[in-house]
């Protein structure tokens, strides 16, 4: 009768305990978020702007004008390497994840050289010394390597879960011998990210002045990852009063019939417990009333979606049937639900727990 009872109790307790666990683990990543969000929003007041998601060529050199108006040629043009200009930009080069910790991570003192000053994101590893280099290995990226001791931060990362990889501590630092981005290895990437969770998936950052920004080689703005499942920003639930004579124009027209989540600020979002953000990128166009797969966003707190299309003219014509709940299974047969538990900076905690 005494082992029946404990075996009772033990069915009780076990199920609460892992209840309780789960909801101080997301507590965690929520609490540490905001503080991401806070510190985004320091850095508004800090430059007068909001840091770009680099998901957009012009928005960042406008952004680095205003900030670092005597900024050198060199440091312009090493950034001008990393993420390409005019039709070779790589949107993905400095990610939606890498963009956090490029701007959050501090800035050097020196007005012009904010980027490979002393403190700043990137440090020297180049032949010889930086001042004694000529221009052009100044702006190669093969001659630095993330610094891993940069002042003005605004965010206290914890060094632990930076994905910055290790080095052969018994030879000299160099090209072939510096610190970079373990996410990437072997690719040369000068920008890591910031991981919520040990081996975990990283934070994202959206600026809002992109949500909607369409790119030749990303597509619409969004991340992805082989191991983390892929994230766009989030879309209210409100359409706006949108009057057109025909069909949506593009897709972007069509993605604005819709009010974005903090719509003149930024989205932060982090995968959860489960380290994946959502198995669904693009939504089948056998949903759709155009002929081609489109993009997928999920709509806050509703949990609906809708992809932008050209094949109709209202914000209700763009929403994907069948889709409730932050269901990708609904929208890929079979696929694994993994969008619920994501945490934002908008949401309480996980947003399956705002459902109306």
């Amino acid at each position: 009768m005494v082992i029946v009872i404990i075996g009772i109790l033990m069915g009780i307790a076990i199920p609460a305990i892992t209840i309780g666990l789960t909801r101080a683990k997301t507590t965690a990543i929520k609490m540490e978020l905001n503080s991401i969000a806070s510190a985004i929003d320091q850095y508004q007041l800090t430059y007068g702007d909001y840091p770009p998601d680099f998901s957009d060529k012009s928005v960042v050199d406008r952004h680095y004008r205003k900030l670092f108006p005597r900024m050198s040629a060199d440091d312009a043009g090493l950034l001008d390497a990393m993420i390409g200009t005019g039709a070779s930009f790589d949107a993905s080069a400095i990610d939606r994840a890498e963009a956090l910790v490029w701007c959050l991570g501090g800035y050097s003192k020196d007005v012009q050289r904010p980027f490979t000053g002393p403190g700043g994101p990137l440090e020297w590893v180049g032949s010889g010394t930086y001042d004694a280099a000529a221009s052009t290995e100044r702006q190669k990226p093969s001659n630095y390597q993330i610094n891993t001791d940069r002042t003005n931060k605004l965010f206290d990362f914890d060094a632990a879960r930076l994905t910055i990889g290790s080095v052969n501590a018994s030879a000299a630092l160099s090209p072939t011998n510096r610190y970079l981005s373990s996410e990437e290895s072997g690719t040369g990437d000068l920008a890591a990210t910031y991981i919520a969770r040990e081996d975990g998936a990283p934070f994202v950052y959206f600026d809002a002045r992109t949500y909607r920004k369409e790119d030749a080689t990303l597509g619409m703005n969004g991340f992805g990852h082989s191991e983390f499942g892929f994230v766009r920003p989030y879309v209210s639930d409100t359409p706006k009063n949108v009057t057109t004579s025909g069909n949506f124009a593009s897709l972007t027209a069509a993605l604005s019939s819709w009010e974005f989540m903090n719509p003149d600020t930024f989205q932060v979002i982090s995968a959860g417990l489960d380290d994946n953000f959502g198995s669904v990128n693009l939504v089948d166009n056998s949903l759709l009333t155009d002929t081609v797969d489109r993009p997928l966003y999920f709509q806050y707190p509703s949990g609906e979606a809708i992809a932008p299309q050209t094949g109709v003219s209202t914000p209700g014509g763009l929403k994907v049937s069948g889709v409730s709940k932050y269901q990708d299974g609904a929208i890929g047969s079979g696929l694994e639900n993994f969008t619920p538990d994501n945490i934002t900076n908008f949401s309480n905690a996980a947003i399956v727990d705002d459902l109306p």
